[in-house]
């Protein structure tokens, strides 16, 4: 009765401690994260040691991360994921990547795993039969996730991969990564090695409208409008980002109520303007937009609120590839 009382204990005090780590983890105090899954890990807590692996890795210390996963894996953990990624991110030839497929094998069933799999396969062979939507899934892992840290140069390779294969969203990453905007803050894709190559992002988001691509097409308009002498098409961009906007696009709704607030290419038309900021309020601030708008009245408060409650959530919902392990 007394043994079992302790282990209940245990179980309850190792409880805590994960909820510890986690909530240290959210709050992005790293090194609090790995001090408590590290005190755990040393006792020989298996999850905690996948954990401390993963925390780690978020913090860029890709060898102390590759460490403690592939410890996590010599005990049957769930560490062999993680491993890949890394060691994928880590490759330099086509007998590294072959040894990201053998890492594969033990690792749990999934997107992440299947594309890995596939693309590590295409790089070790020179073939080009991986998908571009197995491309962008390791392209979106390298460029944010909290646990996976982020790789901008592996991310862009990846995303050029799939945008030469015809995604449309990859071609939208891509102009992105040579157009800086208060347009693209939110991007998943910010690339240093690119530049702010205006002709270059423009080639991007023609090609992704042509696919259909709404929100690539608001912006290649605001571009034609912004843009340096040689790329102003000012009735174009106007009738580019309408449509885009006509069709649903946020990104697209937001810059037609500016050009109506505004009056840039267009007569000024405040009504018309907040009629399309109404269909951008996915995109948080927008909100904070119309609250001011409208004041101390109902809506103006409503709009705050939603403010209020996006900002504390985050603007962009980012969520974790892979998940930690309950220790």
């Amino acid at each position: 009765m007394k043994i079992a009382l302790l282990l209940i204990m245990a179980l309850v005090l190792s409880a805590g401690e994960f909820t510890k780590m986690k909530d240290a983890f959210d709050k992005g105090d790293v090194n609090r994260a790995i001090s408590i899954a590290r005190t755990e890990a040393m006792h020989g807590n298996l999850p905690a040691i996948y954990d401390l692996g993963l925390v780690y890795y978020s913090k860029g210390d890709t060898r102390n991360a590759k460490i403690w996963l592939e410890r996590s894996v010599k005990n049957d953990g769930k560490g062999a994921l993680g491993v890949a990624i890394i060691s994928f991110e880590q490759a330099q030839n086509t007998k590294d990547y072959k040894k990201v497929m053998e890492l594969l094998i033990n690792a749990p069933k999934g997107k992440i795993r299947s594309a890995l799999m596939a693309v590590s396969r295409d790089l070790s062979t020179n073939r080009d039969d991986a998908s571009a939507e197995e491309y962008l899934v390791l392209a979106e892992l390298y460029y944010y996730d909290k646990i996976v840290h982020p790789n901008l140069r592996v991310a862009l390779y990846l995303t050029n991969q799939a945008a030469r294969k015809g995604n449309a969203k990859a071609k939208e990453m891509m102009g992105d990564a040579y157009w800086r905007s208060n347009y693209t803050v939110d991007t998943l894709m910010v690339a240093p090695q690119t530049g702010n190559a205006l002709n270059v992002a423009l080639a991007y988001y023609q090609s992704a409208s042509a696919l259909g691509n709404n929100d690539a097409r608001a912006k290649l308009g605001k571009l034609h409008i912004i843009g340096p002498r040689n790329l102003r098409r000012i009735q174009y961009g106007v009738s580019s980002i309408l449509k885009a906007a006509d069709a649903n696009s946020s990104i697209g709704s937001l810059m037609a109520g500016e050009l109506y607030m505004n009056g840039q290419g267009v007569a000024v038309n405040r009504n018309l303007a907040i009629e399309y900021y109404k269909k951008a309020t996915s995109i948080c601030y927008v909100n904070n937009f119309l609250g001011g708008y409208y004041g101390n009245s109902d809506e103006g408060k409503s709009y705050k609120e939603a403010y209020d409650k996006c900002t504390k959530e985050g603007s962009t919902k980012r969520t974790y590839h892979i998940l930690f392990e309950s220790f």
